[in-house]
């Protein structure tokens, strides 16, 4: 979607651009000749105008305060009406620029009203420094040229405008889908998960004497099968959304929308303006007969109501049934037309081209293009300027883009808008695959262990009363780091400490009758390198304790060699599915250590099963890290951790 905005707003410099050059070359056509032309005043011609099209393109940008706003419609006006008093005759009409910025800027109850009277200053001045003895058809010329390039250049503006707008209400939107998924997941594990966890806390406190003692031994057991089946639950990814909410809809996107109606009818005004203007251009230049105007009055209107069925975008947003057969037989006729009468009739056909630059595909559209632009060219009076053929030229680029922006304008509001919905489920999956990790990877051990510790502790309540009573006090704790894991994951911000996982590793591998090992000849690690780790060292334990049979030595090491951390973790024990590389746990961890530009290796040796972390020290060689080494959302939906599809 960022691409669209980007062309819009191409579409919008191109169509100042054209303007601009084709305005410039108006002063140096052959309406004024030489004498009518000096070097100061085509200077400041060519430097007023360029300024009306940069502050139109500044306007458009919406980046300026509300009074900011207002001292750039006062530079337009000054632009605009100043050049008048010192150039005269040369200058006009321009004022179509601050008409577009009106409509743009001011509230709709002021912008019409303001925008009349900024076109009858423009005629009126006009009128008043215009040539002697110029009748009022070049005042309805101007008149009309005003209004033309006004609707142009405000319909262009209002493209991009939109554009910009729904790319940014998306985004919105799609953290607005993040949050309610994560709000569900939160309730979700504080709710079911929480309240296992709580319930093992408020159990383990009890202590182990008691004639209760084996029921809540039991009942412990249950509690933590059950917190183990609710995470495989929240980890299956296969759910349906949150809540039992269907797909996001687009009709629920808070969108700006520009209404095809809208788009219909600044498209009527267009076409009503260019056939005023090719009317004018024959009173002015031709002055036919009767029957010739009969005949211009018939050409106009048959192809006005061309223009409006394919030329148009439909309120239905369906292309017209016939408009492959229409299109030609329209341009046919306005190519007849040129080549019979002359330019004169070039505002329509201009028009007709934009429509075929917006049906037609490439290279034929492109085709028409040319044919057009080459008749033009040839049918001008032989005494025609260099001027002259910039501003047709120009004249029909900005012709060209216009109709183009007008059919594009609801469709590109509507594709946007339905967009919108695709992201924010695409949004929503990756919060879920977020969700899915640090449950896995956080609660995976915690919920595990207090499984473990069950076990062990109902065969050692009659052998070992006293390592029976600490091992039971421990459950508490275990339940306790259990609810800090169900907090970090809702956060998304695991705060794991290296020093405190081995602790737990150790006392897991203990209670699960595998000895523990440990040799850390590191210094002190990064902040995120340090809970990268932690998180490593998590998930291997958890899958020697869940799926490593015969395990009775598990040795874990790390070391630090040329900028590089090392850690590896080896058990004895015959790998299971999990451990061979298959299962979640070490998808997601070669996921985390990816985006911390590290890599993780699981082979079997002579030694068993060994996993091995490598991951760089220095920040110029892994990038800004997240905590547990998660990346940034391509899509800027903050704060969602970058989580790729493919990973599961």
């Amino acid at each position: 979607m960022g691409r669209r905005a980007t062309t819009a707003q191409a579409l919008l410099i191109i169509t100042l651009a054209a303007w601009f050059v084709a305005r410039s070359g108006f002063v140096f056509s052959g309406e004024y000749g030489p004498s009518g032309l000096t070097a100061l005043s085509g200077l400041i011609a060519v430097a007023a105008v360029g300024g009306l099209a940069a502050t139109v393109l500044v306007i458009g940008a919406r980046r300026l305060s509300p009074r900011a706003n207002l001292w750039a419609l006062a530079g337009q006006a000054l632009l605009a009406f100043g050049p008048y008093l010192l150039i005269g005759e040369v200058w006009g009409p321009v004022a179509g620029a601050v008409v577009a910025s009106v409509l743009f800027t001011l509230p709709h109850r002021i912008s019409w009203l303001s925008a009349v009277m900024v076109i009858a200053l423009d005629v009126g001045l006009s009128a008043v420094f215009g040539r002697v003895g110029a009748d009022g058809l070049a005042l309805v010329g101007r008149l009309v040229i005003d209004v033309l390039v006004g609707a142009n250049l405000l319909g262009v503006l209002l493209l991009t405008d939109v554009t910009r707008r729904l790319t940014a209400e998306r985004a919105a939107y799609a953290a607005l889908a993040v949050a309610e998924e994560r709000i569900h997941n939160a309730e979700r594990m504080r709710v079911t998960l929480g309240a296992d966890l709580s319930s093992v806390v408020r159990l383990s406190r009890l202590g182990l004497d008691g004639e209760q003692a084996r029921a809540r031994l039991a009942e412990i057991a249950v509690t933590a099968r059950r917190a183990a089946h609710t995470a495989r639950s929240i980890i299956d990814t296969r759910r349906e959304l949150a809540g039992g909410q269907t797909d996001p809809d687009a009709s629920a996107f808070p969108s700006t929308t520009i209404s095809p109606r809208l788009a219909w009818l600044f498209t009527l005004a267009t076409t009503v303006n260019c056939a005023l203007l090719v009317l004018v251009n024959f009173a002015f230049y031709v002055r036919p007969s009767f029957a010739g105007w009969v005949l211009v009055l018939l050409t106009l209107a048959g192809c006005a109501i061309l223009q409006m069925y394919h030329g148009a975008p439909q309120v239905t947003g369906r292309p017209p049934r016939r408009w492959r057969w229409t299109l030609p037989l329209h341009l046919v006729i306005l190519a007849v037309a040129v080549a019979l009468t002359g330019p004169h009739f070039a505002p329509t056909i201009t028009l007709a081209a934009g429509a075929a630059l917006y049906r037609w595909r490439r290279p034929w559209s492109f085709g028409v293009l040319a044919i057009v632009t080459a008749e033009l060219l040839l049918v001008l009076p032989s005494g025609a300027t260099v001027g002259d053929h910039v501003y047709l030229v120009a004249s029909l680029t900005g012709a060209l883009i216009q109709a183009y922006a007008y059919c594009r304008l609801p469709e590109v509001a509507r594709e946007l808008a339905q967009a919108s919905a695709g992201l924010a489920r695409l949004a929503v999956v990756r919060e879920r695959l977020r969700v899915t990790r640090d449950v896995h990877d956080l609660l995976g051990l915690s919920i595990t262990a207090i499984g473990l510790k069950c076990e062990l502790i109902t065969r050692l309540v009659d052998a070992d009363p006293v390592r029976a009573r600490h091992e039971f006090r421990e459950l508490g704790t275990l339940a306790l780091r259990g609810l800090a894991d169900i907090q970090a994951a809702i956060s998304g911000a695991p705060e794991l400490r290296l020093a405190e996982e081995l602790r737990a590793v150790c006392s897991l591998l203990d209670a699960s009758g595998i000895h523990a090992e440990v040799a850390v000849g590191a210094a002190a690690l990064p902040a995120d390198i340090d809970t990268l780790l932690a998180t490593v060292v998590r998930e291997a334990v958890t899958n020697v304790v869940r799926h490593t049979a015969t395990a009775t030595t598990c040795k874990i090491t790390l070391t630090t060699r040329d900028g590089t951390a090392r850690l590896r973790v080896t058990n004895d024990g015959e790998p299971g599915l999990a451990a061979a590389g298959a299962g979640t746990g070490l998808v997601n961890l070669r996921a985390r250590l990816a985006a911390a530009c590290g890599r993780l290796s699981a082979e079997s040796d002579h030694d068993g099963f060994v996993l091995t972390a490598y991951v760089p020290l220095r920040p110029a060689q892994r990038g800004r890290l997240h905590p547990a080494g998660l990346g940034r959302d391509p899509d800027r939906v903050d704060p969602v951790p970058g989580v790729e599809l493919g990973h599961r």
